[in-house]
C-alpha cells in the first residue's frame, strides 16, 4: 500500500474490506433452506446442498477492527489517503460509525448497499427481482443522510456502479423519450445528498443497459453466465420461468455497467482503435449518446445529462455548506408516493428544497405551508429558472425534478 501512495495515489477503494478477519475455527457455516420454487436460479440452496453461506464466520470478523486500525496508524493516516471500504452484509449503524467515524473511524467512508439492493428478494441473492416503490429508495437515503449528520460519520453517494445495473434504467425510464430526463433527475438527487459522490463511467451521459432484445450471449460476465445456465437447467421447459429469468439478466445484470464507454461517434464508441475488437459489444446508441456529444451540446434553453452534471456539481460546491454538510430534512409525501422531497440547510446559503418526480406520469405535488419557496434556481426540464408556482400545488412533469431557494 505503501507503495502506491508513495508513487502519488491519493487514496483506495478496498474491495471486501470486511472480509479480512476470519474465526481461525474455521467452523461449519450453518444450514440454510431456500425455496426451491422461488424462481431465483443462481441463490437456490436446498437442505441436502453441499455448500452454504458462512457470512456470519467471516463477515466483520474477530480482528477486523484491530486489521483497519493498523492500516490507518501505520500507513493511511501518515499519507493523508482517502479510503472508501466495501463492507457488504454490514448493516449494524454502531458497527459502521466505528468503521466511519470522523473521530475514531479507521476509514474515511464505506460503501453502504441500502439503495441499490432495494429490488433484491431477501434471502435470494443479487439475481432476484422484486417490484419497489419510491418509498423504497427514500428510505434508506433519509436513513443514512440522517444517522450520518447526528452520528459524525460520513456518506458514499452513489447509484451505479461496476456491480449494478445503469440508474437512468432502473430507477427511471430508459426509452428514447424519457432517458435524459431520468438521468438529470438523478444527477439533480445526487448532487443535493451529503457525502462524497462517485459518479461512475457511462452515468455522467446516461448510458442505459443492453437493450432486451440482444441475444443472451451478449453477456459474459460469469455471473450471468451461471445464472442462465443455471436457469435453463431448472425451467428449460418452462417458457414462463425462462421469461421471468430473461427479466432478471436484462434489470440486474453487471454487464449492464460494464459496455465500452462511449466517448464519440467512431468505430467503438472511440473505447479503442477501429482494429481492437473490445471484449464487449458497444451499445447500439453510441452514435448519439457520448461525450463528444454532449460536451458540445448548444441550446439556449436546454444543456446534455453531462452538463447538467458539471452545472450540478459546480452548484453544490458553491453551497456545500448546505449540499455536502447541510442538515436534511425529508418532507412527508404521503399524499403523492411518487414524489421524493427534502430540505437542505446550511448555515452560509440557508434552505433548499430538492423536489424529484419518480414517474411517467404528470404530477400535482403540494407544497407544505412551512415550506417557503422564493423562487425555483434549477430544473431538470429547462436550462434557466422554472417558472413555477412557489406555494400550494406545483405540478411536476414525468421524471421531473425541481430544485428552489427557500427562506428559513
Amino acid at each position: 500500500m505503501r507503495f502506491w501512495l508513495d508513487k502519488g495515489a491519493c487514496g483506495y477503494r478496498m474491495d471486501v474490506i470486511n472480509l479480512i478477519s476470519k474465526d481461525q475455527r474455521f467452523p461449519d457455516a450453518d444450514e440454510t433452506i431456500v425455496n426451491a420454487t422461488s424462481g431465483n436460479a443462481a441463490g437456490n440452496i436446498g437442505g441436502s446442498a453441499k455448500y452454504h453461506p458462512g457470512w456470519k464466520w467471516y463477515v466483520n470478523g474477530p480482528r477486523m477492527h484491530e486489521y483497519l486500525w493498523e492500516l490507518k496508524k501505520e500507513v493511511l493516516e501518515p499519507h493523508k489517503a482517502v479510503t472508501v471500504g466495501e463492507m457488504p452484509g454490514v448493516s449494524d449503524i454502531d458497527e459502521i460509525i466505528k468503521t466511519v467515524g470522523q473521530k475514531d473511524g479507521e476509514l474515511k467512508m464505506i460503501l453502504i448497499f441500502d439503495v441499490v439492493d432495494l429490488d433484491n428478494v431477501p434471502g435470494q441473492g443479487r439475481m432476484a427481482l422484486r417490484d419497489w416503490e419510491v418509498r423504497d429508495l427514500v428510505k434508506p437515503i433519509a436513513k443514512w443522510q440522517t444517522l450520518m449528520i447526528e452520528r459524525e460519520g460520513w456518506n458514499s453517494v452513489f447509484i451505479e456502479n461496476h456491480d449494478n445495473p445503469r440508474s437512468v434504467s432502473r430507477f427511471c425510464d430508459d426509452s428514447d423519450e424519457w432517458r435524459e430526463k431520468g438521468a438529470k433527475l438523478l444527477a439533480l438527487m445526487q448532487t443535493t445528498l451529503s457525502g462524497t459522490i462517485f459518479v461512475y463511467q457511462g452515468e455522467e451521459i446516461g448510458m442505459r443497459n443492453m437493450p432486451k432484445d440482444w441475444d443472451v450471449a451478449e453477456y459474459k460476465d460469469i455471473e450471468s453466465i451461471n445464472y442462465w445456465k443455471k436457469s435453463l437447467e431448472l425451467h428449460g421447459n418452462d417458457t414462463e420461468a425462462l421469461k421471468k429469468a430473461r427479466k432478471v439478466l436484462d434489470t440486474k445484470a453487471r454487464d449492464h455497467a460494464r459496455t465500452p464507454m462511449q466517448w464519440d461517434a467512431s468505430p467503438y464508441a472511440g473505447f479503442c482503435s477501429e482494429n481492437v475488437k473490445p471484449w464487449m459489444r458497444v451499445m447500439d446508441d453510441f452514435k448519439t449518446v457520448n461525450t463528444d456529444v454532449q460536451t458540445r451540446f448548444s441550446s439556449e434553453d436546454d444543456l446534455s445529462v453531462l452538463q447538467y452534471w458539471k452545472r450540478g456539481l459546480a452548484n453544490r460546491k458553491e453551497h456545500a455548506d448546505a449540499f455536502v454538510y447541510g442538515e436534511y430534512q425529508t418532507i412527508d409525501n404521503a399524499d403523492n408516493g411518487s414524489v421524493f422531497a427534502y430540505l437542505r440547510t446550511g448555515k452560509e446559503s440557508g434552505q433548499w428544497l430538492t423536489v424529484l418526480n419518480f414517474s411517467g406520469k404528470n404530477v400535482a405535488w403540494s407544497t407544505p405551508e412551512e415550506v417557503k419557496v422564493k423562487g425555483w434556481m434549477a430544473g431538470t426540464y429547462l436550462k434557466g429558472k422554472p417558472d413555477k408556482s412557489t406555494k400550494g400545488v406545483v405540478a411536476l412533469r414525468p421524471w421531473e425534478g425541481l430544485l428552489g431557494m427557500c427562506s428559513n
